[in-house]
């Protein structure tokens, strides 16, 4: 554990890329805390949303964590988990069957609202997720060559193991990349659940912000920090 805790400080303070990235997923994940703690709605929508929205962010928070300790394949795993959810709720919120997707929470029993089944329904944002969703299989979710190429990595000059965590900034880069696109895939379906009711979202200002930062943060530029 000592490890990891080394490696998020070495990978932190020795890229600027990810300071940027983590800074915007520390705004992102804040402002979704402070909507699912402050939403009222009718029972099925609140459900829906709470139920859904808790277990993407929870998703997201412990990809980035894992992703900070440059254990790059492991943190993609969970942001796969992430998306998948992300995707179902923004399925959810786009037909507004809230009393469907209720019953099938409660009855553990994801049919109509699986993730296959939520992608077809959002039509080109749902083809544009399931690219990214094949991409975070391939390095993380299965025993893939690509998944494995990152079983070793260097420092100064001498290989070492990626066991749990990797002193790497470049990976830790790369974990928080996939990260922006799915903090930014849960704001906007709780913005359009607010919107259906014409209500105002808790806070649009900050939400604008992270919308008009984001090609920042995704950026390889270092001279583009938030």
């Amino acid at each position: 554990f000592r490890l990891q805790d080394g490696a998020e400080t070495h990978n932190r303070e020795n890229s600027a890329i990810v300071q940027k990235r983590r800074a915007f997923v520390s705004e992102a994940v804040s402002l979704a805390a402070t909507v699912l703690t402050t939403m009222s709605f009718s029972a099925h929508k609140q459900t829906t949303l709470r139920v859904l929205g808790a277990d993407a962010l929870s998703g997201i928070v412990t990809s980035v964590r894992v992703g900070l300790w440059g254990n790059f394949p492991e943190s993609i795993a969970l942001l796969r988990s992430a998306l998948e959810t992300c995707s179902v709720l923004a399925a959810a919120v786009d037909s507004q069957d809230y009393e469907a997707l209720t019953a099938e929470i409660v009855a553990a029993r994801m049919r109509r609202y699986c993730y296959k089944g939520a992608v077809a329904r959002l039509g080109d944002l749902g083809s544009r997720v399931d690219v990214l969703w094949g991409r975070l299989s391939n390095i993380g979710a299965h025993a893939t060559g690509t998944r494995l190429k990152f079983a070793t990595y260097r420092l100064r000059g001498e290989p070492y193991e990626r066991i749990g965590a990797a002193l790497d900034p470049e990976w830790a880069e790369l974990s928080l990349d996939y990260a922006l696109d799915v903090c930014l895939l849960l704001l906007e379906s709780l913005a359009t659940a607010y919107s259906q009711d014409s209500s105002g979202f808790p806070d649009v200002e900050r939400l604008n912000s992270l919308r008009g930062s984001f090609g920042g943060a995704k950026s390889w530029d270092t001279d583009e920090a938030t």
